[in-house]
């Protein structure tokens, strides 16, 4: 069981580093990290503002991620097995509320982006 929540706690570590140079708009439009979706993907300004907005969840995520880790590592309950469900779970319906808020803001700001700029959206 140790190892599963060392697993876990270095995976939240992960996922707040990563989030740090997304927050900060560091890192430029590119076909590995960050959200790549369509919207993102056709203009600058919407990249970095999805980018930074998602850093900022995916941060907290991953904090939340280390401090149930950590907390289980120092107050272990009665089931092992339990405790590396809870975080599981937690990791699972993160991911999948991660993933449909980078939709959400992905089109949201892609719209935005279109009104601004009196483009013509492509269906």
């Amino acid at each position: 069981m140790l190892t599963s929540l060392i697993t876990f706690f270095i995976t939240g570590l992960l996922f707040a580093g990563l989030s740090i140079p997304l927050i900060r708009k560091k890192v430029k439009i590119n076909n590995w990290y960050g959200i790549r979706l369509p919207q993102t993907m056709k203009s600058e300004a919407v990249w970095y503002e999805v980018n930074a907005i998602m850093g900022k969840y995916l941060f907290v995520f991953g904090i939340i991620i280390s401090g149930l880790s950590a907390y289980f590592y120092f107050n272990p309950l009665e089931d092992q097995f339990y405790m590396v469900y809870l975080l599981l779970a937690v990791l699972v319906i993160g991911s999948f509320l991660f993933f449909s808020l980078s939709l959400k803001f992905s089109r949201k700001f892609g719209e935005e982006y279109i009104l601004q700029k009196n483009l013509k959206v492509i269906s």
